[in-house]
């Protein structure tokens, strides 16, 4: 039998290269298994893959600072990062990370990774945050965030981003009633905590586009806009309710991933609202894990779906491991 592969997450590094982390639909949820995968137009296979016994949450793009070369990189519910690079596979650990790993101290799994400067930092339960400030060197960077293993209401970091290590945002839920969200700044010294709308809700992604221009998204339709000095302001309505999971900017519009589809927000038009996106694909794009842009694309990754946007045509890209979607193209998005 065929193995049907869904996508869990994945990052682009170019606007033909991109990395996915997928689960195999024959195997039982939450099995210690992760299928990563690479589409690269300028691969002769143009598809490829390797397998790894633990669940990949997070899928990154690294550049190396004296070198400047970029390889994709990966983080695993248990705090292991692979790096895809000409000496992979190469794998480091960060200590205490993870719940089933033999070094876990129990404080969760981790959730996101990402280089901000010149250095990788990542996120996960309890308050966990570390920075690898040294190959195979992770240092906590999270004091006054962090918390006691069996702590009853758990800080959950969904992701960290931010325009410099001076400047950098944490944001994600507690694991009350409600989900109540939270976000925090850390201004090179210390962690605070930020206030938010209160039509807000759970967070969970980031996106940068500059220091004053930070966007955030999450659940029942939470869009965000603004930065830890000047506080954040809310973009959505009381008709926004999708579960925004990802967020990007392309062509100056907010491009939002959810389970609802594909939306966009644009700022030179904001009394359109969050509208969906209208593709031309058949069928349309039916729910969204990952929004990502680089190079004049806008790519869309769905459990079961892929497809890019080059500003004028949507094109769907069919992953060999599952049944084609559709016809492979569409038109221009209005």
């Amino acid at each position: 039998m065929k193995p049907i592969a869904t996508f869990r997450t994945g990052r682009a590094m170019t606007l033909d290269f991109l990395c996915l982390s997928a689960a195999m639909d024959l195997l039982p949820d939450h099995e210690p298994y992760t299928r990563v995968v690479t589409y690269d137009e300028q691969d002769p296979h143009i598809w490829t893959f390797h397998e790894e016994e633990a669940i990949v949450t997070s899928v990154g793009v690294y550049r190396y600072p004296a070198s400047g070369l970029r390889c994709f990189v990966t983080l695993t519910e248990d705090g292991e990062v692979g790096f895809m690079d000409d000496e992979w596979p190469e794998a480091e650990k960060i200590p205490g990370a993870g719940l089933n790993s033999p070094d876990a101290t129990g404080w969760g799994y981790m959730s996101d990774l990402r280089q901000i400067g010149e250095h990788l930092y990542a996120c996960g339960g309890a308050g966990q945050v570390y920075k690898r400030v040294a190959p195979n060197q992770w240092e906590h960077m999270d004091q006054g965030l962090l918390q006691a293993p069996d702590v009853s209401e758990r800080i959950l970091p969904r992701s960290i981003h931010g325009p410099d290590e001076s400047d950098i945002y944490l944001v994600g839920c507690v694991s009350a009633s409600g989900l109540p969200p939270i976000a925090y700044h850390w201004d090179g010294a210390r962690w605070q905590l930020l206030p938010l709308p209160e039509v807000a809700e759970r967070i969970t992604n980031i996106h940068v586009e500059s220091k004053d221009r930070i966007w955030l998204c999450g659940s029942n339709g939470t869009l965000l806009l603004g930065n830890a000095r000047d506080g954040f302001r809310s973009l959505s309505t009381v008709d926004d309710n999708q579960l925004f999971f990802s967020i990007t900017l392309f062509e100056g519009r907010a491009y939002l991933g959810s389970n609802l589809g594909l939306f966009m927000y644009d700022p030179a038009n904001a009394t359109a609202g969050i509208r969906p996106v209208v593709t031309g694909l058949e069928p349309e794009l039916q729910d969204a894990n990952v929004v990502d842009s680089v190079e004049g694309v806008l790519w869309y990754i769905g459990p079961k779906d892929i497809a890019r946007f080059d500003g004028q045509s949507w094109s769907r890209i069919h992953h060999p491991d599952n049944p084609p979607i559709g016809a492979p193209s569409g038109g221009a998005t209005p």
